[in-house]
């Protein structure tokens, strides 16, 4: 045993050794009152002291704890009759009455009672006694969810006491979290128990007397999960000089709004630091637009609210409009002294008062960073092609990350993209992409001469090729002078650029298009057009136009926009068989399956 805790384990040694001779006075005086008192203590010493010394000390308690095993099973002796009510009725979970429980249950006495389906029949069967042993007695643990059972239980009986529930939370801090239906990890929430106003009603008042008593417990000895209710719990927070764990739970009491309109008169009497102090309190209680005109920001709770719904720890598209809309209503300088006072990295992103730190974490690949990146309004002198390459960079170098990273790092891109079409002015993030790639197209060179030779990159259907001739005579293969000049390395660049433009066209754009019957404008076909890809593969699909005609893109009105055709439309229409015989006829290679798509007479009046 380490020195620095012999003393102390001594000392408590000593401090039991006279409890356990209190205890076998009152064995010998029958007093059976004082002997369940001498054993909540004894429990409390034994478990609730300091970790590290308790540690110490229990390898040299087996003498203690085997005499209070017997001079308890002399005071409350296990008979052979007993039921799990008797067995569960007495104070001190001795090694025989715990051996005598596990045999009834079927279970061995060195595991953890099966009390389960004890307390499914006991709640049932609204059997009061037998419930409140579940709850309080030593040898008694069914775990947290049935100990909320039990106590909605008690509830519908009309038992549920302050003794009870009181019990049950000093044994586990973290009950509330079934009686509310929460999780400690934040998971999806379930319904709250029956019990659970009259449960927190009594809570509120062990928590009160625990934070007001002469020594104040700390944040290890409250109970969690259920908020308290009550101004004077924000009071007491505003005294309280111990953990700031414990000011926080207390400080973001739940309450009413005339308690909230009290609160916003008090704090005007607090210096600056507290105010802010009690504001962070109210923005995890979910109410701190209440204490804005502490701030003289009462014209940005409108923007509080947003940014209170865009959980920072989520990367996912977020409405740059909305928040551009809220911070007017704020008026910018309001809104960026709330921003102050709130940090969020998106909505700054939106204003741009956050460039340099974007940027940083963009650059180190942190994901919020990167999904903020998209959302920066553009700097004098950056284009939208410019922020769209840099996002094509990011996502090329995020694919040598690891697994999992990879594929969080790849979905934050995609979210940025979202981003980047709402500053661009862009409908959906795959027009934009589409934008920009064909400007990539206008910007690239298509032929390159080189000494003697000439280099042309042309599209054979919808493949890029590079043809190298010379005197106007096309060669079988490209001289070595001509692979290893930079004109040629950018051609090929351009050409595998052109081919990865192509797969993703495919697989995505066209793709989408024909699975949604989606809608293409006038300017965005035409843009789609003038890469060579695109030209090939869209006149290949059947489209229908403005005023209902259906036909290949040659042969229907452009100008109003078209929408690409599902072959439910066709076969609702009686004319799916005729097109599948002109494009096998004609020889048509279309893209992806359209009028050879899968469908029945079934889901006539259906997409699929």
């Amino acid at each position: 045993m380490p020195a620095i805790y012999a003393d102390a384990v001594r000392e408590e040694r000593e401090a039991l050794g006279d409890l356990a001779r209190a205890v076998r006075s009152a064995v010998a005086a029958g007093d059976l009152p004082g002997l369940r008192e001498l054993a909540a203590t004894v429990l409390r010493r034994i478990e609730e002291g300091d970790d590290r010394v308790l540690g110490n000390l229990r390898p040299h308690l087996g003498d203690v704890v085997a005499e209070l095993d017997a001079l308890y099973d002399t005071a409350f002796p296990v008979a052979p009759a007993d039921d799990v009510t008797a067995l569960l009725g007495a104070p001190w979970p001795s090694a025989g009455r715990r051996a005598a429980l596990a045999a009834l249950l079927g279970s061995e006495p060195f595991r953890r009672l099966p009390l389960d389906g004890v307390a499914e029949r006991a709640a049932a069967e609204a059997d009061v006694p037998l419930l409140r042993l579940l709850v309080t007695s030593p040898l008694s643990d069914p775990g947290r969810e049935a100990v909320a059972r039990v106590l909605d239980a008690l509830h519908a009986a009309g038992a549920l006491d302050a003794a009870v529930v009181e019990h049950a939370f000093l044994a586990d801090l973290h009950l509330g979290h079934a009686i509310v239906g929460s999780t400690p990890s934040g998971g999806e929430p379930g319904p709250p128990k029956a019990c659970a106003d009259a449960v927190r009603a009594h809570v509120d008042a062990l928590t009160w007397r625990l934070v007001t008593g002469p020594a104040p417990a700390g944040w290890d000895e409250l109970p969690k999960a259920l908020v308290p209710r009550g101004l004077r719990f924000v009071r007491a927070a505003l005294e309280w000089r111990g953990d700031p764990r414990a000011a926080a739970h207390l400080g973001a009491a739940e309450l009413t709004d005339g308690e909230r309109a009290e609160l916003l008169a008090l704090a005007w009497e607090l210096p600056e630091p507290e105010r802010r102090r009690v504001f962070g309190w109210r923005l995890e209680a979910g109410d701190a637009q209440a204490l804005l005109p502490l701030f003289g920001l009462g014209s940005a709770a409108g923007l509080l609210r947003l940014i209170r719904a865009m959980p920072a720890d989520e990367v996912v598209r977020r409405d740059r409009d909305a928040v551009l809309g809220a911070v007017a209503a704020a008026g910018h300088d309001n809104a960026l002294r709330l921003l102050e006072l709130v940090p969020h990295e998106m909505a700054e992103a939106v204003v741009g008062v956050n460039r340099a730190q974007v940027l940083r974490r963009f650059r180190h690949h942190a994901l919020h960073g990167v999904a903020a990146y998209g959302m920066l309004p553009l700097a004098d002198g950056e284009t939208v092609l410019d922020r769209y390459l840099a996002l094509r960079e990011s996502a090329r170098k995020g694919a040598a990350l690891g697994p999992n990273r990879r594929h969080s790092h790849a979905a934050a891109v995609a979210v940025a993209l979202e981003h980047l079409a709402q500053v661009a002015g862009v409908a959906e993030a795959s027009r934009l992409e589409w934008d920009c790639e064909a400007r990539l197209v206008e910007a690239a060179p298509a032929e390159a001469e080189i000494g003697a030779y000439r280099a042309v990159l042309r599209f054979d259907d919808v493949d890029p090729v590079i043809e190298v001739g010379r005197n106007g005579r096309a060669l079988k293969s490209v001289p070595a002078a001509v692979r290893s000049d930079a004109a040629y390395r950018e051609l090929r660049e351009h050409q595998e650029r052109l081919r990865k433009q192509a797969r993703r066209m495919r697989s995505g754009l066209v793709e989408r298009l024909v699975a949604t019957a989606g809608t293409l404008s006038a300017e965005e076909l035409a843009r789609l057009l003038s890469l060579p890809a695109g030209a090939a593969m869209l006149r290949r699909l059947v489209w229908r136009d403005a005023a209902g005609a259906v036909g290949l893109l040659g042969e229907v009105d452009t100008a109003g926009g078209v929408s690409a055709v599902h072959p439910v439309e066709l076969l609702a229409a009686g004319s799916l068989a005729g097109w599948q015989g002109r494009v096998v006829r004609e020889r048509l290679r279309q893209p992806v399956r359209q009028v050879f798509r899968e469908v029945s007479a079934d889901r006539r009046g259906t997409r699929g």
